[in-house]
């Protein structure tokens, strides 16, 4: 059987197993190419990520999900159906988990690799599906020769971490380890990050993607971002804290509109290592804000 036939018989058997529930495409988020929409038997919209599908398919995750009994509907499907997740980017694999046994991974953009978690699902020697996630930083119990291991963090589920929203900005906080990044920079995230925020500010900063990123002008020490849905990047701005070692911590905002704060402008080409993609390619004019609070504090 040919590549194209598998990939027809897979998106025949989803297509026809869909669910009623679905989520379409968001504002502020970039549509994959082939998102195809669908009308099930109850007259829902739902929307497929075909190539997202084909990706899974092609890397053998969806047969190893029914090796290990991990429900495809349940924990997979939902993926192909939002676009308000990073797990594109992911690279989807199987291999062998250390009991022997089929293991699916999905490791995160090199970028992020070592603070976003790697998630690993697998059937135990009791015959029980599980999840893992996996992390590297802040370092653990290196090896005498300073070789860092991964760790587990705790799971209490088989969900993609990132699938579900968040039910309050803390709880995002906790999930993408900003809480994790900001002991290391040595400041109190809920003081700094959460206390300075409006009601409105805070579900602001709820639709933003938070991420730990380590940064060699940071001494490799880990950047916390925010970045915004980037079509209203001229009023929305992505922000960063670090520090460079010589100041205990930095506070950066970036719009694409020059403003009477701005300090200077800059610009990432796209391929730059150690930043999130969605800020390639554009010209950004930065300051520098002292007070530390988030740029959108006191959003109404």
């Amino acid at each position: 059987m040919n590549c194209m036939n598998k990939y027809a018989i897979v998106l025949l058997i989803w297509w026809l197993g869909g669910s009623s529930c679905s989520t379409g495409p968001g504002k502020g988020n970039s549509e994959p190419a082939a998102l195809s929409q669908k009308i099930t038997a109850a007259g829902v919209n739902e929307w497929i990520d075909t190539d997202f599908l084909a990706s899974l398919s092609s890397a053998g995750v969806l047969a190893a999900a029914g090796q290990i009994g991990l429900d495809i509907d349940k924990y997979l499907k939902p993926l192909a159906q939002r676009v308000d997740h990073n797990y594109r980017r992911y690279r989807w694999s199987v291999g062998y988990h250390e009991g022997g046994g089929i293991m699916i991974s999905a490791l995160p953009p090199e970028e992020e690799s070592g603070w976003t978690p790697w998630e690993r699902w697998y059937k135990d020697d009791q015959g029980i599906t599980r999840k893992e996630s996996w992390v590297l930083y802040p370092l653990k119990d290196p090896t005498e020769k300073g070789v860092a291991r991964w760790y587990k963090i705790e799971e209490d589920d088989l969900y993609p971490r990132n699938l579900n929203k968040p039910a309050t900005l803390q709880e995002q906080l906790r999930r993408e380890r900003i809480y994790d990044a900001a002991k290391v920079l040595d400041f109190d995230a809920e003081e700094v990050l959460i206390a300075p925020l409006s009601a409105k500010a805070k579900t602001y900063y709820q639709q933003c993607r938070w991420v730990v990123i380590p940064h060699i002008l940071g001494g490799d020490g880990p950047v916390i971002y925010i970045l915004p849905p980037m079509d209203h990047s001229d009023e929305w701005p992505w922000e960063s804290w670090y520090t460079d070692g010589k100041v205990k911590l930095i506070h950066h905002v970036h719009f694409t509109k020059d403003n009477k704060l701005t300090k200077g402008s800059w610009k990432e080409f796209p391929g730059a290592p150690q930043r999130p993609p969605e800020i390639f390619g554009v010209v950004w004019y930065w300051y520098d804000d002292k007070t530390l609070k988030p740029a959108m504090a006191d959003f109404q």
